[in-house]
């Protein structure tokens, strides 16, 4: 399951998962998960701990701080 499959069954809306992605098609990665994880808590879409999972998985790929996505945290339920 993919970060973008999983915020779309959350209930990330399909604006928002058409951008993310567009953001795939151009190879923009970064862009993609910063859509998501963005949208997601502009929303205050409730996540899982699965998601959350994969969005840690995702960062340290991309080598992001954990300063860049933790504030999904008070999301999960």
């Amino acid at each position: 399951m993919t970060l973008i499959n999983l915020a779309e069954q959350l209930g990330l809306n399909e604006r928002d998962i058409t951008n993310a992605k567009e953001y795939l098609e151009y190879n923009e990665l970064g862009l993609s998960f910063d859509c998501v994880i963005t949208q997601i808590h502009e929303y205050d879409v409730a996540i899982n701990k699965a998601f959350y999972s994969l969005v840690t998985d995702i960062a340290n790929e991309l080598k992001l701080p954990t300063d860049e996505y933790d504030f999904l945290l008070p999301l999960i339920n």
